[in-house]
């Protein structure tokens, strides 16, 4: 069933980054590898991680020049699959392995087979073992079964682009946390005028700020952006700012030269020269530390960056698409972020309005959530009950799209279990007490505006007689601060901490906190 579920990938998964995950998980239940990757070649020659199991998050998108690394460089010349013996050839993926950022053991499997699309490389297909015998299993007529279906991922992407170009702005093209974003026809007034924003800013080279509340779905603009742009062809190179460790943001951004710090043991080329020719999206550019943010303004500027180690900048080519939750302008005042950056960037910037300013949007959301699981539970389809979905369009959702998806997920899980037998082939009806031990929101939800259904009429005589009816602002307040002063009284303060418990940013859980009277504002930078 592994190698049927990978063939299913290619005529199941909506876009080509999914359709590379799914073929990878499957490779992944047949092999004793820590990691996996697809890579796909770009016309200057250079390899990019385009899916990947095992790695850092901080891998997607990353990019090689195969001839600074002896075995991606075999890896391109091949004709097939390829072990890799001789433990003196570094591994490109030395110090990404999750949960081991050091060193790999010299000592080690490593495997890769090329991806040929119409006698061309189109890219390479990776194992990597910390068992040194833990790829013998894996026969080569398997590998080359499963390169070739992530072959056939990658040339299915031309026409996953055109299918899309019609289904609107805002079409969803990955995996992940992509998902959590806007549906591709709007109903709200907000969506529609970003939708038009989007068909004028495509087409130009301007930079675009996004912003927006944690969860609303920037990726997916920026995503939008950049398929409706005459970069489509190339590169769309992801970066979670907040991801990076601060000590190592130049090397991610700009590359590094061999030698130029400690545990450089390679050339690495950074995220825009992956994205050369095409865009670079910088996801939670509040984030990062005043020495990037100079170079970043270099290369919005004057199209240069100059890798760490070398003393002579290089040209490069990518438009940028930045998001932040956070109030830049505030940053730019307390002196954490530069104010020629803020107006580069802030050349037409695109608000994304929260899911609480967009309620009509929220069936279609649930109904697109519930369908895409009930794909992966082989299910026939999901509806919802009227109780279900009003519930559901009149939660509070502080977490936004993400939170909502996360909450359909949750109720269909609960529904297939309370039936206590496999989704498989079955329809699937969502009720209202699915949603009833639903974490997260679930107490500003079941103070919200009640929805009146068809045979339902709340009469005032069933309310207890002489108790005061609280305002729904007020009662949504109290509980709002009640959660924010439980998960701050566990964190210690700590606002880090308190937003990871609420499912929030660092950022917008200390602005929160600070306006509600939990913590005092901080005091003015001293210089």
């Amino acid at each position: 069933m592994t190698l049927l579920d990978a063939v299913l990938s290619l005529s199941e998964a909506p876009a080509r980054d999914e359709a590379l995950q799914r073929i990878l998980r499957a490779l992944a239940r047949v092999t004793a590898a820590d990691a996996l990757s697809v890579l796909t070649a770009a016309e200057d020659g250079s390899v990019g991680v385009a899916a990947q199991i095992g790695l850092s998050p901080a891998a997607l998108g990353m990019s090689f020049r195969p001839a600074e690394h002896p075995r991606l460089r075999r890896a391109t010349q091949a004709a097939g699959p390829i072990r890799f013996l001789d433990p003196s050839e570094p591994d490109p993926y030395s110090g990404w392995l999750l949960g081991n950022p050091g060193e790999i053991h010299p000592i080690h499997a490593c495997m890769a087979v090329p991806l040929h699309v119409q006698g061309r490389l189109a890219g390479l297909l990776t194992l990597d073992a910390c068992d040194p015998h833990g790829l013998r299993g894996l026969r080569d007529e398997d590998a080359r079964v499963f390169a070739g279906l992530c072959a056939g991922a990658l040339r299915l992407d031309a026409g996953a682009l055109r299918l899309d170009a019609g289904a609107g702005p805002i079409a969803r093209r990955a995996s992940g946390p992509a998902s959590s974003g806007p549906a591709p026809a709007s109903r709200s007034a907000g969506m529609q005028r970003i939708e038009r924003e989007i068909a004028v800013l495509a087409p130009l080279s301007v930079p675009v700020l996004v912003t927006g509340e944690t969860g609303v779905g920037k990726e997916l603009v920026a995503r939008a952006l950049h398929e409706r742009s005459p970069r489509a062809s190339r590169a769309l190179v992801i970066v979670n700012c907040a991801a990076i460790p601060a000590q190592l943001v130049e090397s991610e951004l700009f590359g590094h030269r061999r030698g130029a710090f400690t545990g450089a043991t390679a050339a690495r080329a950074g995220r825009f020269e992956a994205a050369h020719g095409g865009t670079i999206f910088l996801d939670e550019i509040g984030e990062l530390p005043l020495s990037a943010q100079a170079q970043l303004l270099r290369a919005l500027q004057e199209g240069e960056i100059q890798p760490v180690g070398e003393d002579r900048a290089r040209r490069v080519d990518a438009r940028v698409v930045a998001a932040t939750n956070r109030d830049l302008r505030r940053e730019v005042a307390e002196g954490r972020f530069r104010a020629d950056l803020f107006h580069r960037l802030w050349v037409y910037p695109i608000c994304v309005p929260p899911l609480r300013e967009r309620r009509e949007d929220i069936p279609a959301l649930c109904e697109r959530f519930a369908a895409e699981l009930a794909a992966e539970l082989g299910a026939g389809r999901v509806d919802f009950t009227e109780p279900a979905l009003g519930a559901l369009a009149q939660g509070a959702w502080p977490g936004n799209v993400r939170e909502l998806k996360n909450a359909v997920e949750r109720a269909v899980l609960r529904r297939t279990i309370a039936e206590g037998k496999s989704a498989a082939g079955r329809a699937l009806v969502v009720r209202r007490e699915d949603l009833d031990a639903i974490d997260g929101g679930a107490q500003e939800r079941s103070l919200a505006p009640r929805i009146e259904l068809p045979g339902e009429r709340l009469r005032l005589a069933d309310a207890p007689l002489g108790q005061p009816v609280e305002l729904l602002a007020e009662a949504l307040e109290r509980a709002r601060r009640d959660a924010f002063a439980r998960a701050f009284r566990a964190a210690g303060g700590n606002a880090a901490t308190a937003g990871r418990l609420l499912g929030l940013s660092r950022s917008f859980a200390y602005k929160e906190a600070v306006r509600l009277g939990l913590i005092p504002p901080a005091g003015p930078r001293k210089r």
